[in-house]
Protein backbone atom coordinates (compact mmCIF):
# COMPACT_ATOMS: atom_id res chain seq x y z
CA UNK A 1 0.00 0.00 0.00
CA UNK A 2 1.00 3.18 -1.07
CA UNK A 3 -0.93 6.59 -0.17
CA UNK A 4 -1.41 9.29 -2.62
CA UNK A 5 0.51 12.33 -1.52
CA UNK A 6 -0.61 16.05 -1.08
CA UNK A 7 1.82 18.26 -2.32
CA UNK A 8 1.42 21.34 0.26
CA UNK A 9 1.90 24.99 -1.34
CA UNK A 10 5.78 26.33 0.02
CA UNK A 11 3.98 29.15 1.31
CA UNK A 12 1.21 27.29 2.61
CA UNK A 13 3.64 25.28 4.71
CA UNK A 14 5.84 28.17 6.36
CA UNK A 15 2.75 30.02 7.08
CA UNK A 16 2.03 27.16 9.75
CA UNK A 17 3.08 27.55 13.35
CA UNK A 18 5.18 24.20 13.63
CA UNK A 19 7.89 22.63 11.55
CA UNK A 20 8.35 18.99 11.02
CA UNK A 21 11.59 17.09 9.73
CA UNK A 22 12.77 13.67 9.74
CA UNK A 23 16.77 14.19 9.11
CA UNK A 24 18.34 10.68 8.51
CA UNK A 25 16.90 7.94 6.97
CA UNK A 26 13.87 5.83 8.05
CA UNK A 27 15.53 2.59 7.73
CA UNK A 28 15.05 1.20 11.34
CA UNK A 29 11.93 0.95 13.77
CA UNK A 30 13.09 4.12 15.80
CA UNK A 31 13.64 7.68 14.44
CA UNK A 32 13.63 11.32 16.08
CA UNK A 33 11.08 14.09 14.46
CA UNK A 34 12.76 17.36 14.91
CA UNK A 35 10.12 19.83 15.84
CA UNK A 36 10.18 23.98 15.36
CA UNK A 37 7.89 26.16 16.74
CA UNK A 38 7.98 29.38 14.64
CA UNK A 39 4.56 30.97 16.80
CA UNK A 40 2.97 30.45 20.35
CA UNK A 41 0.59 27.27 20.11
CA UNK A 42 -1.46 27.71 23.32
CA UNK A 43 -2.97 24.43 23.36
CA UNK A 44 -2.26 21.02 23.35
CA UNK A 45 -0.35 19.39 20.31
CA UNK A 46 -1.58 16.08 19.15
CA UNK A 47 1.34 14.75 16.43
CA UNK A 48 0.32 11.84 14.08
CA UNK A 49 1.13 10.06 10.88
CA UNK A 50 -0.81 9.26 7.96
CA UNK A 51 -2.22 10.90 4.62
CA UNK A 52 -0.74 14.06 3.75
CA UNK A 53 -4.24 15.28 2.69
CA UNK A 54 -5.27 14.39 5.84
CA UNK A 55 -7.91 17.14 7.29
CA UNK A 56 -8.58 15.87 10.74
CA UNK A 57 -6.06 13.79 13.47
CA UNK A 58 -9.06 10.77 13.19
CA UNK A 59 -7.89 10.29 9.45
CA UNK A 60 -4.11 9.47 10.72
CA UNK A 61 -2.85 5.86 10.27
CA UNK A 62 -1.82 6.42 14.08
CA UNK A 63 -1.10 8.65 17.06
CA UNK A 64 2.60 9.07 17.62
CA UNK A 65 2.31 11.46 20.84
CA UNK A 66 0.30 14.20 22.37
CA UNK A 67 2.18 17.33 24.87
CA UNK A 68 1.32 20.30 26.31
CA UNK A 69 5.39 21.50 26.75
CA UNK A 70 7.00 23.83 24.77
CA UNK A 71 10.16 22.90 24.99
CA UNK A 72 11.00 19.83 23.16
CA UNK A 73 12.42 19.87 20.13
CA UNK A 74 12.27 16.36 19.14
CA UNK A 75 9.55 13.62 19.37
CA UNK A 76 10.73 9.97 19.51
CA UNK A 77 8.93 7.97 17.21
CA UNK A 78 8.19 4.15 17.42
CA UNK A 79 7.34 3.16 14.11
CA UNK A 80 4.71 0.24 13.64
CA UNK A 81 5.64 -2.46 11.56
CA UNK A 82 2.38 -2.12 8.87
CA UNK A 83 4.07 1.41 8.43
CA UNK A 84 3.75 2.60 4.83
CA UNK A 85 5.83 5.51 2.74
CA UNK A 86 4.24 8.28 1.11
CA UNK A 87 2.96 9.69 4.03
CA UNK A 88 3.27 12.63 6.24
CA UNK A 89 3.68 13.71 9.71
CA UNK A 90 0.73 15.96 10.74
CA UNK A 91 0.47 18.45 14.40
CA UNK A 92 -2.92 19.35 15.40
CA UNK A 93 -4.05 21.47 18.07
CA UNK A 94 -7.39 20.30 20.56
CA UNK A 95 -10.09 21.64 18.05
CA UNK A 96 -8.48 19.58 14.75
CA UNK A 97 -6.64 22.54 13.61
CA UNK A 98 -3.42 21.53 11.25
CA UNK A 99 -0.60 23.13 12.98
CA UNK A 100 2.27 21.85 10.75
CA UNK A 101 2.92 19.02 8.18
CA UNK A 102 5.61 17.29 7.02
CA UNK A 103 7.13 16.47 3.53
CA UNK A 104 5.68 13.02 2.24
CA UNK A 105 8.31 10.53 3.73
CA UNK A 106 9.88 7.11 2.56
CA UNK A 107 10.66 3.99 4.35
CA UNK A 108 12.97 1.83 3.11
CA UNK A 109 13.42 2.64 -1.18
CA UNK A 110 14.42 -1.18 -1.50
CA UNK A 111 13.29 -4.01 1.06
CA UNK A 112 15.68 -6.36 -1.07
CA UNK A 113 18.45 -3.89 -0.43
CA UNK A 114 17.65 -2.94 3.31
CA UNK A 115 18.04 -6.77 3.92
CA UNK A 116 21.23 -7.27 2.65
CA UNK A 117 22.35 -4.31 4.20
CA UNK A 118 21.14 -5.85 7.39
CA UNK A 119 22.59 -9.17 7.06
CA UNK A 120 25.70 -7.71 6.35
CA UNK A 121 25.69 -5.65 9.48
CA UNK A 122 24.54 -8.77 11.49
CA UNK A 123 27.72 -10.14 10.19
CA UNK A 124 30.15 -7.75 10.73
CA UNK A 125 28.47 -7.77 14.55
CA UNK A 126 29.28 -11.33 14.71
CA UNK A 127 25.35 -12.25 16.68
CA UNK A 128 22.50 -11.66 15.12
CA UNK A 129 20.34 -9.90 18.16
CA UNK A 130 17.25 -11.55 17.35
CA UNK A 131 15.15 -15.37 18.03
CA UNK A 132 17.24 -16.47 15.27
CA UNK A 133 20.29 -16.44 17.18
CA UNK A 134 18.25 -18.03 20.42
CA UNK A 135 18.34 -14.90 22.34
CA UNK A 136 15.49 -14.73 24.46
CA UNK A 137 13.34 -12.18 23.42
CA UNK A 138 11.12 -12.44 26.05
CA UNK A 139 13.68 -12.59 28.41
CA UNK A 140 15.55 -9.89 30.68
CA UNK A 141 17.93 -8.96 27.47
CA UNK A 142 15.33 -7.32 26.14
CA UNK A 143 12.75 -6.05 28.90
CA UNK A 144 13.54 -2.39 27.42
CA UNK A 145 12.39 -3.40 23.89
CA UNK A 146 9.20 -5.31 24.69
CA UNK A 147 8.75 -2.28 27.69
CA UNK A 148 8.67 0.39 24.78
CA UNK A 149 6.53 -1.46 22.44
CA UNK A 150 2.47 -0.12 22.10
CA UNK A 151 3.66 2.99 24.14
CA UNK A 152 2.97 6.23 23.52
CA UNK A 153 6.54 7.67 23.57
CA UNK A 154 6.60 11.16 25.42
CA UNK A 155 8.28 14.57 23.50
CA UNK A 156 11.67 15.07 24.19
CA UNK A 157 13.82 18.41 24.90
CA UNK A 158 17.14 17.05 23.71
CA UNK A 159 18.84 20.64 24.55
CA UNK A 160 18.02 19.34 27.95
CA UNK A 161 18.70 16.08 27.88
CA UNK A 162 22.35 16.52 26.39
CA UNK A 163 22.58 19.52 29.64
CA UNK A 164 22.42 16.87 32.31
CA UNK A 165 25.32 17.13 34.42
CA UNK A 166 27.27 13.25 34.85
CA UNK A 167 29.83 12.07 36.49
CA UNK A 168 31.90 8.98 35.60
CA UNK A 169 33.65 7.99 38.63
CA UNK A 170 36.35 5.80 37.66
CA UNK A 171 38.94 6.17 35.20
CA UNK A 172 39.54 2.51 34.18
CA UNK A 173 38.52 0.93 31.24
CA UNK A 174 34.56 0.86 32.00
CA UNK A 175 34.65 4.17 32.67
CA UNK A 176 36.72 5.25 29.22
CA UNK A 177 33.95 3.41 27.57
CA UNK A 178 31.02 4.87 29.09
CA UNK A 179 32.74 7.91 28.13
CA UNK A 180 32.66 7.02 24.71
CA UNK A 181 29.05 5.53 24.78
CA UNK A 182 27.83 8.79 25.96
CA UNK A 183 29.94 11.40 23.65
CA UNK A 184 28.97 8.85 20.47
CA UNK A 185 25.61 9.95 21.52
CA UNK A 186 25.94 13.54 21.77
CA UNK A 187 26.63 13.96 25.79
CA UNK A 188 28.87 16.62 26.53
CA UNK A 189 28.34 17.76 29.72
CA UNK A 190 30.43 14.55 31.63
CA UNK A 191 32.84 14.81 34.08
CA UNK A 192 35.61 12.14 34.96
CA UNK A 193 36.37 11.54 38.68
CA UNK A 194 39.73 8.99 38.94
CA UNK A 195 41.35 8.05 42.57
CA UNK A 196 44.90 8.18 40.67
CA UNK A 197 47.28 10.87 39.58
CA UNK A 198 47.51 9.98 36.14
CA UNK A 199 45.10 7.60 33.88
CA UNK A 200 45.42 4.04 34.13
CA UNK A 201 49.00 1.90 34.45
CA UNK A 202 51.07 5.05 35.39
CA UNK A 203 53.48 2.93 35.76
CA UNK A 204 53.83 1.35 32.27
CA UNK A 205 57.38 1.88 30.54
CA UNK A 206 57.96 0.53 26.86
CA UNK A 207 58.94 -3.03 28.20
CA UNK A 208 56.61 -3.81 30.79
CA UNK A 209 53.13 -2.68 29.29
CA UNK A 210 51.95 -5.99 28.93
CA UNK A 211 51.59 -6.58 32.59
CA UNK A 212 47.94 -5.40 31.80
CA UNK A 213 45.00 -7.52 30.58
CA UNK A 214 45.64 -10.67 28.32
CA UNK A 215 44.96 -10.17 24.66
CA UNK A 216 41.96 -10.95 23.35
CA UNK A 217 41.36 -13.90 21.81
CA UNK A 218 40.05 -13.98 18.01
CA UNK A 219 40.35 -17.45 16.92
CA UNK A 220 40.37 -21.04 17.98
CA UNK A 221 41.61 -23.70 16.59
CA UNK A 222 39.53 -27.66 16.71
CA UNK A 223 41.35 -29.83 18.58
CA UNK A 224 43.50 -32.29 16.49
CA UNK A 225 42.71 -30.37 13.58
CA UNK A 226 43.94 -27.37 11.33
CA UNK A 227 40.16 -25.98 11.29
CA UNK A 228 39.66 -22.84 13.05
CA UNK A 229 36.92 -20.53 14.23
CA UNK A 230 36.58 -17.07 15.48
CA UNK A 231 35.77 -16.37 19.00
CA UNK A 232 32.55 -13.47 18.55
CA UNK A 233 32.28 -11.70 21.99
CA UNK A 234 35.52 -10.35 21.59
CA UNK A 235 35.37 -8.28 18.59
CA UNK A 236 33.49 -5.04 20.24
CA UNK A 237 37.10 -4.77 22.19
CA UNK A 238 39.12 -5.48 19.13
CA UNK A 239 36.95 -2.55 16.96
CA UNK A 240 37.46 -0.29 20.12
CA UNK A 241 41.06 -0.88 19.96
CA UNK A 242 40.53 0.05 16.11
CA UNK A 243 38.85 3.11 16.62
CA UNK A 244 41.62 4.56 19.33
CA UNK A 245 44.79 2.89 18.32
CA UNK A 246 46.77 0.85 15.49
CA UNK A 247 46.58 -2.68 16.92
CA UNK A 248 49.09 -5.35 15.34
CA UNK A 249 48.15 -8.22 13.70
CA UNK A 250 47.36 -11.33 15.11
CA UNK A 251 49.64 -13.01 17.09
CA UNK A 252 49.67 -16.77 18.87
CA UNK A 253 48.21 -17.16 21.65
CA UNK A 254 49.25 -19.23 25.13
CA UNK A 255 48.10 -22.53 23.80
CA UNK A 256 49.45 -21.72 20.31
CA UNK A 257 52.90 -22.33 21.29
CA UNK A 258 54.10 -25.67 22.25
CA UNK A 259 57.54 -24.93 22.82
CA UNK A 260 56.44 -23.46 26.01
CA UNK A 261 58.31 -25.25 29.42
CA UNK A 262 56.78 -27.56 31.00
CA UNK A 263 58.51 -27.53 34.66
CA UNK A 264 56.48 -29.80 36.60
CA UNK A 265 57.95 -32.22 39.93
CA UNK A 266 59.86 -34.74 38.69
CA UNK A 267 59.48 -34.24 34.94
CA UNK A 268 62.43 -34.15 32.99
CA UNK A 269 63.76 -35.28 29.32
CA UNK A 270 66.23 -38.31 29.03
CA UNK A 271 68.94 -35.48 28.20
CA UNK A 272 67.93 -33.87 31.58
CA UNK A 273 66.38 -30.99 30.27
CA UNK A 274 62.66 -29.83 31.10
CA UNK A 275 60.40 -31.08 28.77
CA UNK A 276 58.26 -28.68 26.81
CA UNK A 277 54.36 -28.74 25.92
CA UNK A 278 55.54 -30.60 22.49
CA UNK A 279 57.69 -33.19 23.97
CA UNK A 280 55.07 -34.03 26.71
CA UNK A 281 52.47 -34.24 23.91
CA UNK A 282 54.82 -36.78 21.88
CA UNK A 283 55.59 -39.10 25.29
CA UNK A 284 53.30 -38.48 28.12
CA UNK A 285 55.21 -40.20 30.24
CA UNK A 286 57.77 -37.68 30.40
CA UNK A 287 55.72 -36.10 33.84
CA UNK A 288 54.97 -39.04 36.41
CA UNK A 289 51.48 -39.37 36.65
CA UNK A 290 50.27 -38.23 40.10
CA UNK A 291 48.75 -39.83 42.95
CA UNK A 292 45.17 -40.45 43.11
CA UNK A 293 42.30 -43.30 43.60
CA UNK A 294 39.94 -44.49 40.76
CA UNK A 295 37.02 -42.80 42.66
CA UNK A 296 38.96 -39.43 42.53
CA UNK A 297 39.84 -39.81 38.86
CA UNK A 298 35.94 -40.38 38.27
CA UNK A 299 34.99 -37.51 39.67
CA UNK A 300 37.61 -34.90 38.30
CA UNK A 301 36.80 -37.06 34.85
CA UNK A 302 33.09 -35.85 35.59
CA UNK A 303 33.89 -32.34 35.68
CA UNK A 304 36.21 -31.90 32.94
CA UNK A 305 33.69 -33.75 30.45
CA UNK A 306 31.79 -30.57 31.00
CA UNK A 307 34.88 -28.48 30.40
CA UNK A 308 36.15 -29.95 28.29
CA UNK A 309 33.26 -30.21 25.96
CA UNK A 310 34.49 -29.24 22.48
CA UNK A 311 31.12 -28.97 20.82
CA UNK A 312 29.71 -26.41 23.25
CA UNK A 313 32.94 -24.32 23.41
CA UNK A 314 32.99 -23.87 19.97
CA UNK A 315 29.15 -22.55 20.41
CA UNK A 316 30.77 -20.34 23.29
CA UNK A 317 33.38 -18.91 20.89
CA UNK A 318 30.65 -18.65 17.99
CA UNK A 319 27.58 -17.37 20.19
CA UNK A 320 28.56 -16.21 23.45
CA UNK A 321 24.75 -15.58 24.19
CA UNK A 322 22.74 -18.61 23.11
CA UNK A 323 24.94 -20.69 24.56
CA UNK A 324 24.89 -18.80 27.89
CA UNK A 325 21.06 -19.31 27.48
CA UNK A 326 21.28 -22.89 26.72
CA UNK A 327 23.39 -23.66 29.48
CA UNK A 328 21.18 -21.98 32.09
CA UNK A 329 18.36 -24.07 30.46
CA UNK A 330 19.76 -27.37 29.53
CA UNK A 331 23.92 -27.43 31.10
CA UNK A 332 24.84 -29.98 33.38
CA UNK A 333 22.32 -32.98 31.76
CA UNK A 334 19.36 -30.96 31.76
CA UNK A 335 20.08 -29.77 35.22
CA UNK A 336 19.99 -26.08 34.02
CA UNK A 337 23.61 -24.40 35.43
CA UNK A 338 21.64 -21.49 37.57
CA UNK A 339 21.26 -23.49 40.58
CA UNK A 340 24.61 -25.83 40.82
CA UNK A 341 27.77 -24.91 42.15
CA UNK A 342 30.62 -27.26 41.23
CA UNK A 343 31.23 -28.30 44.18
CA UNK A 344 26.90 -28.86 44.91
CA UNK A 345 26.89 -31.25 41.69
CA UNK A 346 29.89 -33.22 42.50
CA UNK A 347 28.87 -33.82 45.72
CA UNK A 348 24.89 -32.93 45.97
CA UNK A 349 23.98 -34.24 42.66
CA UNK A 350 26.54 -37.03 41.68
CA UNK A 351 26.52 -37.95 45.28
CA UNK A 352 30.56 -38.03 45.83
CA UNK A 353 32.10 -37.72 49.16
CA UNK A 354 32.97 -34.14 50.73
CA UNK A 355 36.62 -35.49 50.58
CA UNK A 356 36.49 -36.68 47.08
CA UNK A 357 34.42 -33.58 46.06
CA UNK A 358 37.38 -31.18 47.58
CA UNK A 359 39.78 -32.77 45.84
CA UNK A 360 38.38 -32.96 42.75
CA UNK A 361 36.68 -29.36 42.54
CA UNK A 362 39.99 -28.07 43.98
CA UNK A 363 38.31 -26.40 46.59
CA UNK A 364 36.32 -24.39 43.98
CA UNK A 365 33.81 -23.90 46.39
CA UNK A 366 30.36 -22.25 45.85
CA UNK A 367 32.12 -21.18 42.75
CA UNK A 368 29.95 -21.47 39.33
CA UNK A 369 30.30 -23.42 35.89
CA UNK A 370 30.08 -20.34 33.39
CA UNK A 371 33.48 -18.35 34.60
CA UNK A 372 35.51 -21.99 34.22
CA UNK A 373 33.97 -22.11 30.87
CA UNK A 374 34.49 -18.86 29.99
CA UNK A 375 38.24 -19.07 30.79
CA UNK A 376 38.59 -22.35 28.73
CA UNK A 377 37.49 -20.63 25.61
CA UNK A 378 39.60 -17.60 26.31
CA UNK A 379 42.67 -19.24 27.11
CA UNK A 380 42.33 -22.27 25.04
CA UNK A 381 42.41 -19.53 22.13
CA UNK A 382 45.41 -19.93 19.07
CA UNK A 383 45.15 -16.78 17.63
CA UNK A 384 44.85 -13.07 19.92
CA UNK A 385 44.92 -9.51 18.39
CA UNK A 386 46.42 -7.31 21.02
CA UNK A 387 47.58 -3.29 20.35
CA UNK A 388 51.39 -2.70 19.17
CA UNK A 389 53.19 -1.40 22.49
CA UNK A 390 50.97 -3.56 24.99
CA UNK A 391 47.17 -3.59 25.84
CA UNK A 392 47.82 -0.26 28.04
CA UNK A 393 48.00 2.17 24.70
CA UNK A 394 44.37 1.70 24.48
CA UNK A 395 43.31 4.00 27.88
CA UNK A 396 46.10 6.02 26.79
CA UNK A 397 44.81 7.01 23.93
CA UNK A 398 41.81 8.54 25.92
CA UNK A 399 44.07 10.89 27.38
CA UNK A 400 43.69 13.63 25.06
CA UNK A 401 40.29 13.24 24.53
CA UNK A 402 39.16 13.22 28.28
CA UNK A 403 42.00 15.38 30.13
CA UNK A 404 40.52 18.37 29.93
CA UNK A 405 37.12 16.65 31.91
CA UNK A 406 39.31 14.77 34.53
CA UNK A 407 39.66 14.94 38.22
CA UNK A 408 42.95 13.70 39.09
CA UNK A 409 43.22 12.26 42.79
CA UNK A 410 39.77 12.63 44.06
CA UNK A 411 39.69 9.70 46.30
CA UNK A 412 35.61 9.27 47.07
CA UNK A 413 34.91 8.67 50.40
CA UNK A 414 30.84 8.79 50.20
CA UNK A 415 27.92 8.87 48.38
CA UNK A 416 24.74 10.66 48.59
CA UNK A 417 21.41 11.34 47.11
CA UNK A 418 19.21 14.75 47.55
CA UNK A 419 15.37 13.41 47.15
CA UNK A 420 14.44 17.24 46.78
CA UNK A 421 16.94 18.62 44.25
CA UNK A 422 17.05 14.95 42.62
CA UNK A 423 21.28 15.14 42.60
CA UNK A 424 23.91 12.66 43.63
CA UNK A 425 26.49 14.64 46.06
CA UNK A 426 30.35 13.01 45.54
CA UNK A 427 32.31 13.24 48.69
CA UNK A 428 36.00 13.18 49.27
CA UNK A 429 38.82 15.14 51.12
CA UNK A 430 41.91 16.80 49.20
CA UNK A 431 44.09 15.30 51.73
CA UNK A 432 43.96 12.07 53.88
CA UNK A 433 44.25 14.09 57.15
CA UNK A 434 41.61 16.61 56.42
CA UNK A 435 39.18 17.09 58.79
CA UNK A 436 36.65 18.40 56.10
CA UNK A 437 34.90 17.01 52.92
CA UNK A 438 34.92 18.35 49.63
CA UNK A 439 31.45 17.72 47.55
CA UNK A 440 30.25 18.45 43.99
CA UNK A 441 26.90 17.26 42.87
CA UNK A 442 25.53 16.24 39.52
CA UNK A 443 22.36 14.83 38.11
CA UNK A 444 23.50 10.93 37.43
CA UNK A 445 26.38 9.29 38.47
CA UNK A 446 28.23 6.56 36.74
CA UNK A 447 29.88 4.26 39.01
CA UNK A 448 32.71 2.09 37.07
CA UNK A 449 35.43 1.22 40.46
CA UNK A 450 35.10 -2.33 41.88
CA UNK A 451 33.07 -3.45 44.14
CA UNK A 452 35.31 -3.83 46.71
CA UNK A 453 36.57 -0.46 46.59
CA UNK A 454 32.77 1.06 46.69
CA UNK A 455 32.33 -1.05 49.72
CA UNK A 456 34.49 1.43 51.63
CA UNK A 457 32.13 4.24 51.04
CA UNK A 458 28.57 5.56 52.79
CA UNK A 459 26.58 4.73 50.64
CA UNK A 460 22.43 5.92 49.91
CA UNK A 461 20.21 3.18 50.95
CA UNK A 462 19.78 0.94 48.15
CA UNK A 463 17.06 -2.07 47.61
CA UNK A 464 18.22 -5.11 49.56
CA UNK A 465 19.41 -6.78 46.01
CA UNK A 466 21.34 -4.21 45.03
CA UNK A 467 23.09 -3.64 48.58
CA UNK A 468 23.77 -7.85 48.52
CA UNK A 469 25.39 -7.98 45.11
CA UNK A 470 27.99 -4.88 46.82
CA UNK A 471 28.59 -6.44 49.62
CA UNK A 472 29.25 -10.26 48.40
CA UNK A 473 30.81 -9.50 44.54
CA UNK A 474 33.29 -11.96 44.17
CA UNK A 475 36.90 -10.87 43.19
CA UNK A 476 40.12 -13.39 43.15
CA UNK A 477 43.47 -11.79 43.78
CA UNK A 478 46.59 -11.46 41.37
CA UNK A 479 49.74 -10.72 41.46
CA UNK A 480 52.33 -10.38 38.92
CA UNK A 481 56.37 -10.13 38.84
CA UNK A 482 57.48 -9.13 35.46
CA UNK A 483 61.52 -9.23 35.16
CA UNK A 484 64.11 -7.47 32.52
CA UNK A 485 66.76 -9.08 30.51
CA UNK A 486 69.35 -8.11 28.66
CA UNK A 487 68.00 -10.39 25.19
CA UNK A 488 65.44 -12.16 24.51
CA UNK A 489 66.96 -15.66 25.18
CA UNK A 490 63.96 -17.93 25.24
CA UNK A 491 63.96 -17.05 21.79
CA UNK A 492 67.48 -18.50 20.67
CA UNK A 493 66.70 -21.72 22.41
CA UNK A 494 67.12 -24.74 20.12
CA UNK A 495 63.61 -24.91 20.82
CA UNK A 496 62.63 -21.21 20.57
CA UNK A 497 59.72 -19.93 22.95
CA UNK A 498 57.64 -16.99 20.99
CA UNK A 499 55.31 -15.23 22.66
CA UNK A 500 52.67 -16.84 24.65
CA UNK A 501 51.89 -17.83 28.53
CA UNK A 502 52.83 -21.68 27.50
CA UNK A 503 55.65 -22.38 30.27
CA UNK A 504 52.94 -23.01 33.06
CA UNK A 505 55.32 -24.84 36.46
CA UNK A 506 53.85 -26.20 39.08
CA UNK A 507 56.36 -24.40 41.42
CA UNK A 508 54.73 -22.46 44.35
CA UNK A 509 53.81 -19.02 43.55
CA UNK A 510 54.99 -19.31 39.98
CA UNK A 511 51.87 -20.16 38.11
CA UNK A 512 52.13 -19.17 34.34
CA UNK A 513 54.71 -17.15 32.73
CA UNK A 514 54.21 -15.10 29.59
CA UNK A 515 56.56 -13.84 26.94
CA UNK A 516 56.23 -10.72 24.94
CA UNK A 517 54.43 -11.77 21.90
CA UNK A 518 55.18 -8.27 20.10
CA UNK A 519 58.32 -7.24 18.51
CA UNK A 520 59.07 -10.92 18.18
CA UNK A 521 63.24 -11.76 17.51
CA UNK A 522 64.21 -7.73 17.86
CA UNK A 523 67.10 -6.92 19.65
CA UNK A 524 67.75 -5.24 22.93
CA UNK A 525 65.92 -5.83 26.18
CA UNK A 526 63.21 -8.04 26.61
CA UNK A 527 60.71 -8.77 29.77
CA UNK A 528 59.22 -12.16 30.70
CA UNK A 529 56.33 -12.27 32.61
CA UNK A 530 57.62 -14.43 35.02
CA UNK A 531 55.17 -14.48 37.88
CA UNK A 532 50.99 -14.74 37.15
CA UNK A 533 49.60 -15.80 40.64
CA UNK A 534 45.98 -15.92 41.90
CA UNK A 535 43.83 -16.76 44.20
CA UNK A 536 45.02 -17.86 47.55
CA UNK A 537 48.83 -16.93 46.09
CA UNK A 538 47.74 -13.90 45.00
CA UNK A 539 46.57 -13.23 48.46
CA UNK A 540 49.66 -14.91 49.96
CA UNK A 541 52.71 -13.37 48.08
CA UNK A 542 52.48 -9.95 48.46
CA UNK A 543 52.97 -10.17 52.48
CA UNK A 544 56.46 -11.60 51.35
CA UNK A 545 58.95 -8.59 51.25
CA UNK A 546 59.24 -6.92 47.75
CA UNK A 547 63.07 -7.59 46.81
CA UNK A 548 62.55 -11.02 48.65
CA UNK A 549 59.13 -11.94 45.99
CA UNK A 550 61.41 -11.09 43.19
CA UNK A 551 64.44 -12.62 43.88
CA UNK A 552 62.60 -16.42 44.63
CA UNK A 553 60.93 -15.64 41.47
CA UNK A 554 64.63 -14.50 39.22
CA UNK A 555 65.74 -17.95 41.11
CA UNK A 556 62.62 -19.97 39.64
CA UNK A 557 63.39 -18.90 36.57
CA UNK A 558 66.87 -20.08 36.71
CA UNK A 559 65.73 -22.84 37.70
CA UNK A 560 63.18 -23.21 34.56
CA UNK A 561 65.51 -21.70 31.97
CA UNK A 562 69.36 -21.82 33.19
CA UNK A 563 72.19 -20.20 34.44
CA UNK A 564 71.80 -17.55 31.94
CA UNK A 565 69.13 -15.82 33.91
CA UNK A 566 71.00 -14.38 36.55
CA UNK A 567 73.82 -13.53 33.17
CA UNK A 568 70.54 -11.49 31.25
CA UNK A 569 68.58 -10.35 34.20
CA UNK A 570 69.28 -6.67 34.11
CA UNK A 571 68.07 -6.10 37.90
CA UNK A 572 64.65 -3.90 36.62
CA UNK A 573 61.27 -5.46 37.55
CA UNK A 574 57.82 -4.39 38.22
CA UNK A 575 55.86 -6.08 41.09
CA UNK A 576 52.03 -5.84 40.28
CA UNK A 577 49.65 -7.06 43.44
CA UNK A 578 46.70 -5.68 43.46
CA UNK A 579 45.53 -6.10 47.08
CA UNK A 580 48.21 -3.34 47.30
CA UNK A 581 46.87 -0.82 45.62
CA UNK A 582 44.38 1.28 47.15
CA UNK A 583 42.70 2.26 44.44
CA UNK A 584 41.98 -1.12 43.20
CA UNK A 585 42.19 -3.45 45.77
CA UNK A 586 41.22 -6.36 43.07
CA UNK A 587 42.51 -7.74 39.82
Amino acid sequence: MRWPTLLLPTIVAASLPIKLEIKRALDSGLANIHVTYTALVPSETIFTYGLCEAQTPGEAHHLITRTTDRRHDRLVWLIPADIASGGCLSAWDQHQNLLGRSKSLSFVPSLRTTRRRLRKRQEEMGIRMDNSSSIDAEGPWFDGVAALTGKELAAVDAAAAKSKEIVIVGAGMAGLMTWLALNESGMTNRTLETQVRDNIRKWVPCDFRSLSNIAPPTRRCKSKTTNSFSTSSTKSIVATATIQTSPSPSSPGSKAVPMGCTPLAGSACPNGKIPTQADILANSSLVPESVTDPVTTAAEGAVDAIFNNQTFIREMARNIFRAHKSFLDTGLNGLGDDDWSEFAYLHNYLDYALNTTLVASSGAGPGGFWEILLDSVNFAATTRQTIDGGLSRLPSAFHPLVDDITHMDRKVQRVSYHQSTKRVTLQWKTKPLDRTFQNASYNYAVVTVPMALVRTWRLPAFSPLLSTAIDTYGYEQVCKVALQFQTRFWEQFEKPIYGSCSTITDITGISNICYPSSDINSTGSGVMLASYTGSDDGLRWPSVPEEEHVQYVVDAMAEIHGGMVYEQYTGQYNRRCWILDEYETVS
